[in-house]
């Protein structure tokens, strides 16, 4: 814990003394030209690949069907178990128990799913229209639904709820007034998803299937040998170290200062607070000056020490079978054994963020990207790019106080020569049948990048045109519409942001009435 302490508060200096969150190039990119170039090297060959490769897979939205929902509490809703157990019409439930809440022609979802229990369950939930985002959800054993073989259309999907100390009784139910959809995509975005497939290649992962957790809290008990290296060389290059007990102290001092009696400021702990942050400042900046010749020294170190590349491989021998290391021991091993061994180790754990201000998830992903570009695995960067764009980190915890400090950056690959929209669109589509791997998008994310791109005009057009579409099913459209809100919310041109605003409703008014109807612009 105290380790964890003194990491927050590191970070936090390092955070607040950048502007961005990571290093930025000559050419504006956190890539290097020389690893830009090399990117636009494989793209090249990627695109060719495309421009041969065969079309020949059918995509099918997600099950889809309109409902009418219904909610009920109390003695109605006890009433009402075995009256739809008995077949009641919607009509005949709605004249009978006129207290309950009703919302009709809604579009509803099913989606199976695994719980944490190991049962196989169905939900059926309406899509969240409008700014509100107001959605409804059924959840039913998957055993129960496979009775429905003949199909939904008239038929309900209800849970009833037995009263407890904490609430009373209810009942959720869906009344189906059509069936489930299987029209499949049509054939202009299918080639969307089968171009985001082939340049994200769905054969590939970044992360091994037995690989590691590792974070601030997930730190190892026994001394790993990549560890010793690490202290062999902070301590020949005597690294600046800061006493334990005053990062305890430093941490606690705001309740220390307070007398609870009193209610006052103690004024000898103020005192001694003020003089040990004036120690920390000092730690800090020969800390920083460490580490901007650290490299230099331990290539130095390299030379005059024979033992040291008996160690590092000892090391690296050691990580590769327990999948135990750090960043700056990878660093070693790419600098004087070679960068895939690096990329090797860094995939063969995953890290996980300690809190919303932990940036490690996000610093892993990049460094994975940088060596994917060096040692040529396209798959492996862009896949580790999207994730830092998508912002896709699993985290302990996550405050959306964070979220805004983690930028998108779109433009490193708009310079690569790819499609960029058509990459966005085809992984922002929702499928019944992706392939195995096949990448999702965040909508609110990528729509925060594509607001950052050279080419508005083309971006807005094509979402518009989705969401007036009425070949394209309604989940899709509803979320193109989610998509172009996102955009145009983080444009920062107000006028051109109030303009869109009328474009977009032109485009909802082109949407099936029980969709437009419940989306309100003006909320």
């Amino acid at each position: 814990m105290r380790f964890f302490f003194a990491f927050m508060i590191l970070m936090s200096m390092h955070l607040s003394a950048q502007n961005s969150e990571f290093k930025v190039y000559d050419n504006g990119l956190i890539y290097s030209e020389s690893s830009v170039n090399k990117l636009k090297h494989i793209v090249d060959s990627l695109n060719l690949k495309f421009k041969i490769c065969e079309f020949n897979k059918t995509f099918f939205p997600i099950g889809q069907a309109k409902a009418n929902f219904v909610k009920l509490s109390k003695s109605d809703a006890v009433k009402a178990e075995k009256d739809l157990k008995n077949g009641i019409s919607y009509s005949e439930l709605k004249a009978k128990y006129p207290k309950g809440v009703y919302k009709e022609d809604l579009v509803v979802l099913k989606s199976n799913y695994t719980n944490y229990n190991n049962e196989e369950r169905v939900d059926f939930s309406s899509l969240p229209l409008g700014k509100r985002g107001e959605q409804e959800i059924v959840t039913a054993e998957k055993k129960d639904i496979d009775s429905y073989k003949d199909g939904f259309k008239g038929k309900w999907i209800f849970v009833f709820e037995d009263k407890t100390e904490y609430s009373k009784e209810s009942l959720e139910a869906y009344y189906f007034i059509e069936e489930f959809k299987s029209k499949p995509i049509s054939d202009k975005y299918a080639r969307l998803i089968q171009y985001s497939d082939c340049l994200v290649d769905t054969t590939a992962q970044i992360f091994y299937d037995n690989a590691k957790d590792s974070g601030v809290r997930y730190l190892d008990t026994i001394q790993t040998k990549a560890q010793k290296f690490e202290i062999y060389i902070e301590q020949v290059l005597k690294k600046p170290t800061f006493d334990d007990e005053k990062f305890s102290l430093l941490y606690g001092f705001d309740e220390m200062a307070f007398d609870k009696k009193s209610k006052k400021k103690n004024k000898e702990d103020i005192v001694k607070k003020e003089l040990i942050e004036k120690d920390f400042e000092i730690f800090h900046k020969n800390l920083n000056k460490w580490e901007t010749l650290r490299l230099v020294r331990v290539d130095s170190l390299r030379k005059a020490d024979k033992n040291f590349d008996l160690m590092l491989n000892e090391a690296l021998a050691e990580a590769k079978i327990t999948k135990s290391s750090d960043d700056q021991f990878e660093e070693y091993v790419g600098r004087y054994v070679n960068k895939g061994e690096e990329l090797e180790l860094k995939r063969n754990r995953r890290v996980i963020g300690g809190c919303s201000m932990d940036d490690s998830p996000r610093v892993h992903a990049l460094n994975i990207a940088i060596l994917s570009a060096e040692t040529i695995k396209w798959e492996i960067f862009l896949r580790s790019h999207l994730n830092i764009m998508n912002d896709r980190f699993d985290r302990v915890s996550d405050g959306s106080y964070a979220q805004a400090a983690r930028s998108t950056y779109i433009k490193e690959i708009e310079v690569l020569d790819i499609n960029v929209l058509d990459l966005i669109l085809g992984i922002s589509l929702r499928i019944e049948n992706p392939s195995k791997n096949h990448y999702y998008s965040s909508i609110n994310r990528v729509g925060r990048a594509l607001s950052e791109t050279e080419n508005p005009q083309l971006i807005e057009n094509s979402l518009l045109d989705m969401i007036g579409d009425n070949d394209l099913d309604d989940y899709n459209r509803v979320l193109m519409y989610y998509l172009f809100e996102n955009y145009n919310y983080n444009l920062k041109d107000e006028n051109a942001k109030k303009l869109n605003q009328s474009k977009l409703q032109l485009a909802v008014a082109k949407m099936p009435i029980y969709i437009s109807s419940k989306i309100n612009l003006e909320d």
